[in-house]
């Protein structure tokens, strides 16, 4: 269960080990505990570092000056020290999970394995001490070195206790590269449906870090098990594909829903919702889905025309989409973008805008139309883009547009 002593795996930051080291000054124990063990153990920086103690909270506060009362129902407080928070929760068992994700009673323990008993994966449940080494009464040391994610005792009970743990585990497995063991894959696939009680902000967390993992294929399980069917997302085709895909958000998140049966902008924007996903994502993935089913083009004003509603920086994105979702052969239109560089796109890259067009005469509801116009000129013809040439074929074009000009100008 715990390493010799002397036997140093991990080194924590000074202020980690000042935070034990008082906490034991005062006659209680303290280990590091959790994903900070884990990713030392892999050779990665931990991002924070949380500590499980026999410290009642109430001692914590008097210990630490400047502290938070973050989680007062589970005997959780974060230290304020110099370098960084750090969330000190007494060691505690659980029980009954009504809502199949908080527990409804919260016991303080004796031990730190016990308190490790009620962790999610056997990745997670192992602490570490200065002096005393690591407590992995799991095995999850083991599971790291074969590259496993293993729920912790019984999977359905661990997965019943938090469905969020479903998803989780997916989601570690592809940020991580590992495989998951088959009862905890099992239960993970049979509990599925239980993540509508889980609420969409936090659902919607885990599938993106999954999306963007080195095995974003795992999705496919979540929905064919029927975990985001209550967010309409309940069928999908060859989760295989996701690997060919970038491993940018948008992208991969487009890709999920296209390979999901969800290619319309309107359908995609109602799974989105669901999820409770920020508006500017929305727009990149709708505008993605929609740009997936445009023709490619065969020449270059095609294609400004074609990929003028789309960013710059989201082109070979898209054409990566096309390539692995549609079979499209994207390489004319990959040796005509270079040909494109510095050209204008858009209505905000000419010379002229809405201002220089009402000093013209034009009503406001028209501003857009001759914009537009010559936009669409421009775009044939990127050298008539200077400011003199617009304003002059602005006004040639001006007698033509009968609901055009202002009245006042008229007169």
């Amino acid at each position: 269960m715990m390493n010799p002593k002397g036997g140093e795996i991990i080194k924590l930051p000074l202020d980690v080990l000042k935070t034990i080291d008082t906490i034991e000054s005062a006659g209680y124990q303290a280990w590091a505990v959790g994903g900070c063990v884990r990713d030392s153990l892999l050779g990665k920086v931990p991002k924070d570092y949380d500590i499980a103690s026999s410290c009642p909270p109430f001692e914590i506060i008097r210990l630490f000056p400047r502290c938070i009362n973050t989680g007062e129902a589970y005997g959780t407080v974060t230290v304020l020290m110099p370098s960084m928070p750090i969330e000190v929760t007494v060691f505690r068992s659980e029980s009954g999970y009504s809502d199949s994700r908080h527990p409804d009673r919260v016991v303080p323990a004796n031990s730190i394995e016990t308190d490790l008993s009620r962790r999610d994966f056997t990745v997670n449940a192992m602490a570490w001490h200065p002096q005393r080494g690591l407590c992995d009464p799991y095995g999850g040391q083991s599971d790291l070195k074969h590259r496993i994610v293993r729920a912790v005792g019984d999977p359905r009970a661990r997965f019943s206790e938090d469905a969020l743990r479903i998803i989780r585990c997916l989601r570690f497995a592809s940020v991580l590269d590992f495989d998951i063991e088959q009862a905890t894959l099992e239960a993970a696939s049979s509990l599925a449906p239980t993540l509508r009680y889980i609420s969409a902000e936090r659902i919607n967390s885990e599938l993106r870090r999954l999306l963007t993992g080195f095995r974003p294929e795992l999705a496919g399980l979540i929905v064919k098990s029927g975990g985001l069917a209550h967010f309409g997302i309940d069928c999908m085709t060859q989760p295989e594909l996701l690997r060919q895909i970038p491993a940018a958000k948008t992208l991969r998140l487009a890709a999920f829903l296209y390979l999901s049966n969800i290619r319309s902008a309107e359908c995609a924007r109602s799974a989105l919702n669901l999820l409770r996903t920020d508006h500017r994502t929305i727009k990149e993935v709708t505008l993605l889905l929609e740009s997936i089913k445009i023709p490619l083009p065969e020449d270059i004003v095609s294609l400004k025309h074609s990929f003028r509603t789309i960013p710059p920086d989201k082109w070979g994105g898209l054409l990566t989409l096309s390539e692995v979702l549609s079979g499209e052969k994207t390489d004319r239109v990959r040796e005509l973008l270079p040909q494109t560089e510095g050209h204008p796109w858009n209505r905000s890259m000419l010379a002229v805008n809405g201002n220089d067009m009402a000093s013209l005469g034009y009503r406001q509801k028209d501003t857009g139309r001759i914009l537009d116009i010559l936009l669409d000129m421009v775009l044939r013809d990127p050298n008539l883009n200077r400011r003199e040439e617009l304003l002059r074929i602005a006004l040639e074009i001006k007698p033509a547009q009968n609901d055009s000009p202002d009245d006042s100008v008229k007169k």
